[in-house]
């Protein structure tokens, strides 16, 4: 165990590259498997409404920011710090449609119009930051420095979708949404395992962790999602 500081990268040759983080690279695509699996699984649903749609699309992705994420690790010799810049694009947009999944449901005609705007504005706002951030910061210095605003326009997504529209919907339309604040709880740890730097090994790093995290949170959403989809089949019978 590695505390407050990070293992030097792994470094390993392969097709006459010189590549880096093989790790990263692994547990990042097996985040695209599982989102791609769970995305497969929400159109075998056969459901037309916003809510799995936009659902399916966060997965869709979600799986290919992270599967970016693990490329940029793994051939940073080649391109740098602007190998992980499309990932970070791209999980700003994933949250996107994660927020409009949840909302899509509310009950409240007024409130999700409201909301609506509001994710589209903060959708354009962190995109714009991004940009600003990967254009005048040091990212050769500190690359983590680039994850800051994906970070925290994340934090405000899923605390909000997750948390608080997941725990009303919960109460009032299916229990199963209960899993939508659980996975949560689960992710919150990576705030810790992040700040604090916890490497359990040099093999098995505080990003590692963070992924596996994060796999389990993907197959709680699917859990309340299936739910969901059942609770209107059976409103439907």
């Amino acid at each position: 165990m590695l505390v407050g500081k990070d293992f030097d990268k792994i470094k390993f040759e392969a097709f006459g590259l010189d590549l880096l983080e093989p790790n990263a690279f692994i547990s990042d695509t097996l985040i695209l498997l599982v989102s791609l699996f769970v995305a497969y699984k929400i159109g075998r649903m056969r459901r037309q409404e916003p809510f799995f749609k936009n659902w399916k699309l966060f997965f869709i992705v979600f799986g290919v920011a992270a599967f970016l994420g693990g490329a940029g690790h793994l051939l940073f010799n080649y391109f740098g710090v602007i190998g992980k810049e499309p990932a970070w694009y791209l999980i700003v947009l994933s949250v996107f449609y994660l927020e409009r999944g949840m909302i899509s449901i509310h009950s409240s005609i007024r409130f999700k119009n409201f909301i609506e705007k509001f994710i589209v504005v903060k959708l354009v706002l962190a995109l714009i930051a991004v940009f600003i951030v990967c254009r005048t910061a040091n990212l050769d210095e500190d690359p983590y420095i680039g994850m800051q605003v994906p970070t925290i326009n994340s934090a405000i997504g899923l605390f909000f979708s997750l948390g608080y529209l997941g725990f009303s919907y919960s109460k009032n339309i299916n229990a199963k949404f209960r899993y939508m604040w659980v996975s949560l709880l689960i992710i919150l740890p990576s705030i810790v395992i992040q700040s604090l730097k916890l490497n359990p090994f040099s093999w098995f790093d505080r990003n590692d962790l963070s992924h596996i995290l994060l796999i389990i949170a993907v197959c709680f959403y699917y859990i309340s999602i299936k739910g969901y989809s059942r609770h209107l089949g059976t409103i439907s019978a």
